[in-house]
């Protein structure tokens, strides 16, 4: 039986496993998986704390994802807004690129990695689709699940400054959202070319996010 969780899937801005109102001051780091989300309009940055269960799994079994004081990127402006929660729809989330070794080795089963090369809505995804071998690989994209898993993956889309490329361990996109998909045509070393810019959109979404909450909550000394 397939659970759907009543709640949002939880994702936090830092690489620490709570919120500030379960978790003492200064709590042990707790490490989890980094990740990007790619809405239709904007990227989202967090950690996804480490749970039992596949992230692609654990984003089939959720209609929504909440990210606590996350950074929001409008990809079309570039400008970008901090903000204390903010819960993205499934239905609304293109694809997410996942930093990282895959899921569980133990519930792997043997695959082929095929190469495809996708569209959705304005990103272009390339990467492997795991298939049970002799299987046709868009027949099986077809036939499952919302959220399907990718690896070794880039993903593209025009920014301000211009096309924009970055490259993940794994991309999970929405089937339901893709527009278009095909065998793969280009050679992956002419997008590995370029090193993922989401490390520097991660670490300067945290910049931007730790001075903005450090300016919202300024530290007072104790009056009498």
């Amino acid at each position: 039986m397939r659970t759907t969780f009543r709640g949002p899937l939880r994702i936090f801005l830092r690489d620490s496993g709570g919120t500030p109102e379960d978790v003492p001051p200064d709590p042990p780091p707790v490490h989890g998986v980094r990740l990007t989300l790619y809405a239709c309009d904007s990227l989202a940055f967090g950690y996804l704390p480490h749970l039992a269960g596949r992230v692609t799994d654990l984003m089939n079994e959720h209609e929504a994802f909440e990210f606590v004081d996350t950074y929001l990127q409008n990809i079309a402006g570039g400008h970008g807004l901090t903000l204390r929660a903010a819960v993205i729809p499934r239905e609304e989330i293109c694809a997410v690129g996942i930093a990282g070794r895959r899921g569980d080795p133990k519930r792997r089963t043997r695959t082929r990695p095929i190469p495809v090369e996708l569209g959705l809505g304005p990103y272009d995804v390339r990467g492997n689709i795991h298939v049970v071998p002799g299987t046709d690989p868009l027949a099986s994209f077809r036939s499952r699940r919302a959220m399907v898993p990718l690896t070794e993956a880039t993903i593209e889309w025009d920014a301000p400054g211009g096309r924009k490329i970055a490259r993940w361990d794994t991309v999970v996109v929405n089937r339901l959202l893709t527009d278009w998909i095909a065998p793969a045509t280009r050679d992956a070393t002419e997008a590995a070319a370029t090193r993922a810019i989401d490390d520097f959109l991660a670490d300067h979404a945290e910049a931007r996010a730790a001075e903005s909450l450090s300016s919202e909550n300024p530290k007072h000394p104790p009056t009498a």
